[in-house]
């Protein structure tokens, strides 16, 4: 009998006792942290635009020299290439220097022909012997 008494008072209390339920969040909480997040993106998108004028700003100040330096300084192909870069009358920009291979010389004249700022690109690079 005992078990049978147990057995009824677990079935009624499962019954009775409502499950326990994570609290609802009140009404406005998800609009509340979607404004939070809207205002966080907002600000987020500010702070990229200013700091892509700056680097606009920085790109327009340095010299075509300096932009056709970086271009050819960063590229795998011209790594190990030893150049000299000049600039005459502000647009024409002189490659010289040593590179590995014809690719290698095409590669940097190209990359200084396509920089912001050169009109004209004079090719005096010279094709060293590979071992």
């Amino acid at each position: 009998m005992t078990r049978m008494f147990f057995a009824s008072l677990a079935i009624f209390l499962w019954c009775a006792v409502p499950a326990a339920q994570e609290p609802q969040p009140q009404p406005g909480t998800a609009e509340r942290i979607g404004e939070k997040i809207d205002r966080g993106l907002s600000q987020i998108g500010a702070e990229l635009k200013q700091g892509w004028e700056e680097v606009r700003k920085s790109v327009e100040k340095m010299s075509v020299q300096g932009r056709v330096y970086g271009r050819l300084h960063w590229d795998k192909k011209l790594e190990s290439a030893k150049l000299e870069i000049s600039v005459r009358d502000s647009q024409e920009v002189v490659l010289s220097g040593k590179v590995a291979s014809a690719a290698a010389k095409q590669k940097a004249e190209e990359l200084a022909r396509d920089t912001v700022g050169v009109g004209s690109v004079v090719n005096e690079l010279t094709v060293t012997a590979s071992k």
